[in-house]
């Protein structure tokens, strides 16, 4: 929430008759700055007192201005003040920041707008003195008084701000907002778990109908892998080659214990990246063909690679896993062991002692 989003409630009091034109500029002026006035034309019917019912109206409200003119105003049988000064005054008690608007020459006011009264005079130059004491701003015509209004309001709302009025669902302390962000934050990190979850479902060996585990070729099978050679002529040779499914897994598998592989960047010319074990496959291939190939380049058919990883997943040796930017700040999938991949390949590569027999 903004403080865009605060409404204030301001109290305008005045006498009624001779300020009609100036409260409509204040009043027109509050408004303009989106916030809600409060006075005598806007009170609802109601079975409590006059008094009561300003009064309660003015402890609603974050800001009180009076405009003060060339009349005292209706007096209260019981204070001998008139309205006017008994909001000022209680306004003041509540503690609610005050900005006072007064005539400039009260000799330049129509007659009839102002009193005639001698004991009225000396109560409203009393009452002007008051004023002047805290805020005010002086006016001679009522067109000036909306600018004033505003630009002062404006002022007072920046240097003592209030708590103001704001709609229902925004109306929520620092503690619900923090509360509501870490709920937030708690249901985007539980719905990235559930969709790395579900990839993961998703990335589990898939279920072939008729077609058993035991079915795959495996273990000691051919793998069925190809390599391209140069042979000595410098003709481009491809040849089928004898390497079992254990044998390939016992290479390429020691670069995914406890990693997960990815393909790296392209190199140049070359429209696809390689996997960090492609390298050391490569090696153990020429070890196999060295009579053929000697130290020519040897290359492997990138989809042979990604057959031959699918197949290791689907025995369950391998699974494709999701690396987060919560993890270290990068997100990607690769390829890594599976336990069972482990333990597989812990049993290709350990060395046991041979039981001696004894006679």
């Amino acid at each position: 929430m903004t403080s865009n989003d605060v409404r204030f409630q301001v109290f305008l009091s005045s006498t009624y008759d001779d300020l009609r034109l100036e409260r409509q500029q204040a009043t027109q002026a509050i408004l303009e700055m989106s916030h809600m006035p409060a006075g005598m034309e806007l009170f609802p019917a109601s079975d409590l007192s006059q008094w009561e019912l300003i009064k309660t109206v003015i402890n609603e409200s974050d800001y009180y201005v009076v405009i003060v003119a060339g009349r005292y105003g209706s007096i209260h049988p019981e204070t001998g003040l008139s309205f006017t000064e008994m909001e000022y005054d209680y306004a003041a008690s509540r503690g609610v920041p005050i900005i006072g608007f007064l005539r400039k020459d009260v000799g330049k006011i129509v007659v009839k707008f102002t009193d005639s009264d001698p004991a009225a005079k000396i109560k409203l130059e009393i009452f002007r003195n008051k004023v002047t004491s805290k805020i005010c701003r002086f006016f001679d015509e009522p067109t000036e008084l909306g600018m004033l209004v505003m630009k002062s309001l404006m002022n007072e709302v920046r240097t003592n701000p209030r708590t103001g009025w704001v709609k229902a669902d925004q109306a929520r302390n620092k503690e619900d907002l923090d509360r509501e962000q870490t709920l937030i934050t708690t249901l985007k990190s539980k719905e990235r778990s559930i969709k790395r979850l579900e990839r993961k479902l998703r990335d589990i060996s898939v279920p072939l109908k008729g077609i058993n585990i035991e079915d795959l070729s495996q273990g000691n099978d051919n793998a069925g892998l190809s390599a391209i050679y140069t042979d000595p002529n410098k003709r481009v040779t491809s040849i089928r080659l004898d390497i079992t499914w254990d044998e390939a897994f016992a290479v390429i598998a020691p670069s995914m214990y406890g990693y997960i592989l990815r393909r790296g960047p392209p190199a140049y010319n070359k429209l696809i990246g390689q996997y960090s074990f492609e390298y050391g496959l490569i090696e153990y291939i020429r070890s196999k063909i060295i009579d053929l190939c000697g130290n020519r380049q040897i290359s492997i058919l990138p989809h042979q690679i990604d057959s031959m990883l699918i197949q290791f997943k689907q025995l369950g040796l391998v699974d494709i896993t999701e690396k987060t930017e919560e993890d270290d700040g990068e997100n990607f999938r690769g390829y890594s062991l599976t336990l069972a991949g482990e333990e597989h390949l812990t049993l290709l590569k350990v060395s046991t002692r041979l039981k001696l027999s004894t006679h």
